[in-house]
Parts: C-alpha cells; sequence; structure tokens
C-alpha cells in the first residue's frame, strides 16, 4: 500500500549531462505537480544536494565529469546527506551496472528508455518510504529522550528518596529509643519523662517539617536542580538541626552542642538543602561518637562568608577512608562501618553535601584523627 504524498512538497533534483533528456524528465515531473532542479554534472549536483537539500535524485550515470556511481559514493560517505534517495536512471542495461549502482547506495534503477508511469511511480513510492522513514527516526528520538529524562527523572526521585530516608533514619531511631526507654523505665522522674517527650515531639514537629520542604521544592522545581534561595535567621536554621538530632544525642547521652558566633545574622540560602547538609554530619557526628561524649555544630558568619563546622570527640575516620567520603561510588564500595551502638553508617549521603554546598558556590571537606575525633567543614560565600 502506497501513502498518498502531495507532490508540491517535495524538491527533486535530475542530474544528467543530456539537455533533452532533462527538459523532458522535468515536463513530467511538472505536469504530476512535483517541483524540479537540475543540473548537467556531478560536481554542481552534489554542491546543490548539499545547498538545497532535495527529497529525491533522479541520477544519470555517464556523465563527463564523474560518473553517477561516484556521486552517489560522496553523497552516502556524508553523515547528513546520506538519507537522500537517489534513483538511477540510465541506459546502461547490464545486470552488472545495476548491481553496482545498488552496491554504491542507489535505491533505486530505472533502464532508460523509460515509462512515464513507471517513473512517477517509483519516485512516489521511494518519496512514500523516505517520508515513512523520517518519520520514523523522529519518533525514535523522540523515544530516546524520554527515555532519557525518564532515566534522569528516577534517578532524581531515587536520590530523593535516599536524601529524606538517610536524614530522618537516625532522628527517629532516637525518637523510637526514648520511647522505649520510658517505657522500661516507669519510674522516671516525671520531669525527666516531660523534657523526652518534649525533646521528642519538637524533633518530629522538626522532622516532618523538614520532609515537607523538600517533597514541596522538589515538586515546584519540576525536577530541576537549581537553588531555591531565601532569607533566614542562621541560627533558627542552626537550631532546627540540633532539634531534629537531640533525641538520639539524649539516648546516647552525647552533649549535642550548639555554638555561635553570627555577625550577620539573616542570610540568603536554600535553607532545606544546607539543612540537609547539616542534618547529615550531624547525625553521622552522632552515630560514630561513643556515650557520654561531644558533638557541636559550630556557626560563624563574617562579612566573607559563613562557616559551618560539625565537630565531635568520635572514633575517627581513618587516612585512607578520608578522600573517599564524598565519592558517592568510591564510598559504597570501600566505607563499611558500623556506629558506636551498632548503627548503620556507610557514608551515604556525604556526596549529597558536597553536591548542595557546591551549588552554592562554596567548600566542604573534613579533618580527622582515629580514636581522637572528626570535624566536617562547609565554607558558603554570602550572597546578595
Amino acid at each position: 500500500m502506497q501513502f498518498q504524498i502531495n507532490p508540491s512538497e517535495f524538491l527533486i533534483l535530475i542530474v544528467d549531462d543530456t539537455e533533452a533528456n532533462i527538459r523532458l524528465l522535468s515536463h513530467v515531473l511538472r505536469d504530476a505537480g512535483f517541483s524540479p532542479i537540475v543540473a548537467f554534472n556531478g560536481t554542481d549536483a552534489i554542491e546543490l544536494i548539499r545547498s538545497r537539500r532535495p527529497d529525491l535524485v533522479l541520477l544519470d550515470i555517464m556523465m563527463p565529469d564523474m560518473t553517477g556511481y561516484d556521486v552517489c559514493k560522496i553523497i552516502n560517505d556524508d553523515e547528513e546527506l546520506r538519507s537522500t534517495p537517489i534513483i538511477f536512471l540510465s541506459a546502461l542495461s547490464e545486470t552488472s551496472d545495476k548491481v553496482e549502482g545498488f552496491e554504491v547506495g542507489g535505491v533505486d534503477y530505472i533502464t532508460k528508455p523509460y515509462q512515464k508511469d513507471e517513473v512517477l511511480a517509483r519516485i512516489k513510492t521511494h518519496l512514500s518510504l523516505n517520508k515513512l522513514q523520517k518519520e520514523r527516526d523522529e519518533r525514535i528520538e523522540i523515544l530516546r529522550s524520554r527515555e532519557i529524562e525518564l532515566r534522569e527523572l528516577n534517578s532524581k526521585k531515587d536520590q530523593l528518596v535516599r536524601i529524606v530516608s538517610h536524614d530522618i533514619k537516625n532522628p527517629l531511631t532516637g525518637i523510637v529509643g526514648l520511647a522505649n526507654l520510658m517505657r522500661e523505665n516507669p519510674d522516671l522522674p516525671q520531669s525527666e519523662i516531660n523534657n523526652m517527650l518534649n525533646v521528642m515531639e519538637k524533633s518530629g514537629k522538626k522532622l516532618m517539617d523538614m520532609v515537607a520542604k523538600v517533597l514541596d521544592e522538589e515538586g515546584d522545581s519540576k525536577h530541576n536542580e537549581s537553588l531555591k534561595l531565601s532569607e533566614e535567621f542562621l541560627r533558627d536554621l542552626a537550631e532546627k538541626v540540633i532539634s531534629v538530632n537531640k533525641p538520639k544525642a539524649i539516648l546516647k547521652n552525647i552533649s549535642l552542642e550548639l555554638v555561635e558566633d553570627i555577625q550577620k545574622r539573616k542570610v540568603l540560602l536554600d535553607h532545606t538543602k544546607i539543612e540537609i547538609a547539616l542534618n547529615n554530619l550531624v547525625s553521622n557526628a552522632l552515630k560514630f561518637t561513643l556515650k557520654d561524649g561531644l558533638v557541636q555544630l559550630v556557626v560563624k558568619s563574617d562579612e566573607k562568608g559563613i562557616t559551618f563546622m560539625v565537630k565531635d570527640n568520635g572514633i575517627g575516620i581513618s587516612e585512607n577512608i578520608v578522600p573517599l567520603l564524598f565519592d558517592s561510588e568510591a564510598g559504597k564500595k570501600t566505607i563499611s562501618k558500623l556506629g558506636t551502638e551498632g548503627e548503620i553508617g556507610t557514608g551515604l549521603g556525604l556526596d549529597v553535601v558536597k553536591k548542595y554546598v557546591n551549588m552554592h558556590n562554596g567548600k566542604v571537606w573534613v579533618e580527622s584523627e582515629e580514636k581522637v575525633g572528626t570535624t566536617f567543614f562547609i565554607k558558603l560565600p554570602l550572597k546578595s
């Protein structure tokens, strides 16, 4: 079945060194509604194919400057032009001539003298086939683009799940631990119970708020990795991080402190991303600090920028691990260490910390000594 085509939409190039042949074939094509252009030699034909991009070429073989076979080879060696269908139209009638025509890239071969109806039928057939091929290629390209887009969206979704699950796991462990502690110790003073309940409630609310902000931001940004800047007090940001991680600190009897030296109190940041980064560092510090230890979130600001430090006196990090901490692939293969009370700690999320800090044009690094402690640094420039 041949698809219907509109001849006026197609440009056909006729290549022949005999003027009478070109005049006759041009007349046939115009009567059928096509728009022909002509070339009398191979050199001009190649130039016209490159400049005018005809939809089909009717190509003679025996020409003075180069043969039709040579023209076809040149066109088929050009990645941008090789999809142009070429029909040989020649007085050469030997089977070997026809075979050579197909071998160099021709789509059809018509022997002179030709029948008008046969030529038109073959032209329409190859135009239909070429049109279908182009539509197929376009659809394949669309599907390929959608596949890439879906892959990126799935990757982003997986990262979002990673971020949220990692950042809520440690605080939730603390909340659950405090609940179990109260259940197993019914004789605890009411004041201590009230304090624990208050910490659990505040931490839970901060967690809910953090998750909601992450999900809202991802929805609003339509999956674009961009900063959502807003002004907020640095102290409020730091207190949220402390509040979320307080239950775990209480459970391990670790002192979790906020230390600040903030000259410029309100700053322009993507607070959700920086909160995620800081929460990640604080929760990891709690994992790798022993009972009765100390974890500090230090916040400083001056005219040059903002510095966050997460300091602990925990078990430290070995020298061979430090260079891999912010590399997600290397980290997954190399880092496999439990926290001081069996908490799973794989370095998960530190690549996200680096990513979010880099998005703010900041720097993140770590200094650590085994059995002494670790300090993570985040340095951010002030935005105006």
